[in-house]
């Protein structure tokens, strides 16, 4: 993966965004910090007149600055670019304390974990991070879960990636929130097209054009790809068409888009030890796919009412129609459709303000999102299953439920810092949220209608504090205390009965009738950051966190098939230590991160488990949760020989993980892998040519697994199942800008 200029921000470290902007005392409006000597040679002597401008993220972020806050990360459209990232959580990867797994067998459905909690499309997972595009919640309203590859991602202008529970973001933000900002046009026209293709006959074409006329402005893009894939039946399938219209006058900014995208992504999955050793390409139950139609109608307004208040608005519509099919070995196989349609909006007033030697800057806002999810689920026969389980014939529908949602939110934020003197640099946040969350299910389902019907109410208030110290340009520190909420999500309530576990999760009705038996996910975290400049060509960033959850939700898997419920697991932990480097002299830039994260489980357990002979593990105090690896380690290297020519290379080692279903830690876990990456690119006049390539040493490796029956072999045994990850990969690239 190669990194672009505009990677500096991002890799110096998970929460370690340095300030970005100074302001003279005898000016009103933000100037840029003055640009370090090319000469790499020794940090200019202070201004005295240096005021540090440090800001927390709004829930609406201002579309004309990037905050600088300790917990912020910053990537824009230049680094994003020449990641070479084909989605959302590969761009996303070299941040200190993320990382990707890969249950699914297909590339753009990984799940992105940050500081041991997850995000991706895999129900069951535990979901922790919240994510926004252009304002808009895209956690699903089914489970939480994120489609990433419904991310415009060639389209995106920046993405913003907050560590830790940030109060104004809401509910589900325990580990993080990632706020992704698309483009929009700017004065005079341009275009561009490019193609792209590559190892397992990917192909990609895109095209592009922007315009302005006076306060008006227009963009829209156009992009197809399709991928046969390594793995028997991985083949993809992605189209989709995105617009933007916009109006910048005399401080207004109005802006209103359209995302189409029509997607179909097969699913590999995981294999059993022969397979994998045999020929790591097979598929066990071939024709698994996911098959999603998205339109996404957002509006975002912002109106500068006096200097320094102003008043944002956000607005959306989002349909999403999804068809899962799972092909199944032990049982028949299931067809889910995923029918929800998702209307809300928000609304935010902020102000900054010059009072003395005081900075300062407050927000206040309201947001409420209705959403309709229907989840039906058919069971289908199959070569070894013609009939259902009672001989009742083949295909039926074997569940159909449904729920309103209502999520509301009030929030307000406070900030204060002292712009001279002798606690000049000294400055304060503070938080709070109420969050309420609604679930009013209707079970339709043809065997016990109504069981799984009921009401359920969620209310949290959540509150946040941080201070910082901007000592001068070469040394900032920050300390913050903040909390996070989950509440229960629709699937989970209709699936936590131990004693009737749901088959695939979403195949069969398995509710808490009183809807009391799982808690909410309460968050509490404590961090502390220091960032270093030594000299103007290199900064550090170092950090460590502890997120303390009480009553986590987790997702259990029953002995003897596929099946799971959701339940309580008391208190769990998540711990560590986060670093990231840059150092950029003359032609070479050089970025490394580490992040050490430790994530156990802080309560005795007794948990199902499909690999015991008596169904049943015994969790210790201090046990590893699951795939989550202590250790990750990766660096990048660019080098510009010349104006028109970009060399990059880079390496990232992961360490080893226990499987799902080992919560024990009893079993041998997965093994620590490393991975090389390499490019080029080549830019002539209106040209430019790309040549990527990944996992250069074509090494074996898995980054996900789980224990189940082997239906394939004799007597069913559980053993491990194992995702492989994709081998060597080369992709080349031809862009032209108009």
């Amino acid at each position: 993966m190669t990194w672009g200029p505009g990677a500096v921000v991002a890799l110096v470290l998970a929460g370690g965004a340095a300030p970005e902007l100074a302001t003279r005392a005898d000016e009103g409006a933000p100037q840029p910090v003055a640009p370090a000597p090319e000469d790499g040679g020794a940090t200019p002597a202070p201004n005295p007149a240096y005021e540090a401008v440090v800001r927390a993220p709004d829930r609406l972020l201002d579309p004309w600055s990037v905050p600088a806050d300790a917990t912020v990360v910053v990537l824009d459209a230049p680094a994003l670019a020449a990641s070479g990232a084909r989605t959302l959580q590969d761009a996303l990867a070299r941040l200190p304390g993320a990382g990707l797994s890969d249950e699914q067998g297909n590339a753009l459905q990984q799940s992105l974990s940050l500081r041991g909690f997850s995000a991706g499309p895999v129900t069951g997972s535990t979901q922790g991070l919240s994510v926004f595009l252009d304002g808009v919640r895209i956690n699903e309203p089914a489970v939480e879960e994120v489609n990433f590859e419904l991310i415009p991602l060639e389209d995106v202008e920046r993405v913003e990636v907050v560590h830790g529970p940030t109060a104004v973001f809401g509910r589900n933000t325990l580990g993080g929130a990632i706020h992704v900002v698309t483009r929009r046009g700017g004065p005079g026209a341009a275009g561009g097209a490019s193609a792209e293709a590559g190892s397992f006959e990917y192909q990609r074409l895109r095209a592009w054009v922007q315009g302005g006329a006076g306060a008006l402005d227009g963009y829209l893009s156009a992009q197809e790809t399709t991928e046969r894939g390594w793995r028997a039946g991985g083949a993809t399938r992605s189209a989709r068409l995105f617009g933007k219209l916009g109006l910048r006058a005399r401080g207004t900014d109005l802006s209103l888009s359209y995302q189409l995208q029509g997607d179909r992504a097969q699913e590999p999955g995981s294999l059993p030890p022969a397979m994998l050793a045999a020929d790591p390409r097979q598929n066990y139950t071939r024709g698994d796919f996911f098959q999603p139609t998205l339109h996404l109608v957002t509006f975002n307004g912002r109106q500068e009412l006096t200097p320094g208040l102003a008043l944002a608005v956000n607005g959306f519509l989002r349909l999403l129609h999804a068809g899962q099919f799972n092909a199944n070995w032990l049982g028949p196989d299931t067809r889910l459709l995923d029918e929800t349609t998702s209307v809300g909006g928000a609304v935010q007033l902020t102000h900054a303000l010059r009072a003395g030697v005081l900075r300062g800057h407050g927000s206040l806002g309201l947001e409420v999102t209705r959403s309709a999810v229907h989840v039906p689920v058919h069971r289908e026969p199959n070569a070894r299953f013609l009939v259902d389980e009672g001989g009742a014939a083949l295909p039926r529908l074997a569940s159909d439920v449904s729920d309103a949602q209502l999520a509301a939110g009030a929030f307000g934020q406070a900030q204060v810092a002292i712009a001279s003197g002798p606690l000049r640099g000294l400055g304060a946040t503070a938080a709070l949220r109420a969050d309420t969350l609604s679930h009013d299910i209707v079970d339709r389902s043809p065997d016990d209608p109504g069981k799984a019907s009921g009401r359920a109410t969620y209310t949290r208030l959540v509150p946040s504090v941080g201070l910082h110290w901007v000592f001068g340009p070469a040394l900032t520190a920050w300390a913050s205390y903040s909390e996070g909420f989950r509440a229960p999500a629709f699937l989970e309530l209709t699936c936590a009965d131990p004693a009737a576990p749901c088959v695939g999760l979403q195949s069969g009705v398995a509710p808490d009738t009183s809807f009391r038996r799982l808690a909410p996910v309460r968050a509490r975290t404590l961090e502390v950051t220091a960032r270093v400049a030594p000299a103007p060509w290199c900064s550090a960033t170092v950090g460590a966190y502890r997120t303390d959850l009480r009553d986590d939700i987790y997702s259990v898997t029953a002995p003897g098939a596929t099946s799971v419920f959701f339940q309580n697991v008391g208190d769990t932990r998540r711990q560590g230590v986060e670093l990231g480097a840059h150092a950029e002299r003359g032609a070479v830039e050089v970025d490394l991160t580490y992040g050490y994260q430790r994530a156990t489980f802080e309560d005795e357990l007794a948990l199902a488990s499909p690999r015991t002979p008596g169904g049943t593990e015994q969790v210790r105090r201090g046990a590893r949760i699951p795939l989550v690896p202590d250790h990750r380690l990766s660096l990048d290297v660019r080098v510009r020989p010349a104006e028109w020519l970009v060399l990059a290379a880079g390496s990232s080692w992961t360490s080893t993980q226990y499987l799902r279903g080992d919560e024990a830690n009893a079993e041998r876990p997965l093994p620590s892998y490393v991975l090389v990456h390499a490019g080029a690119e080549l830019r002539l006049g209106r040209w430019t040519a790309t040549l990527r390539g990944t996992n250069l040493l074509d090494a074996r490796h898995e980054t996900s697994g789980s224990f189940a029956p082997d239906g394939r072999a004799p007597g069913q045994p559980v053993v491990r199942f194992l995702t492989p990850g994709p081998p060597l990969r080369l992709v080349a690239g031809l862009g032209l800008e108009l």
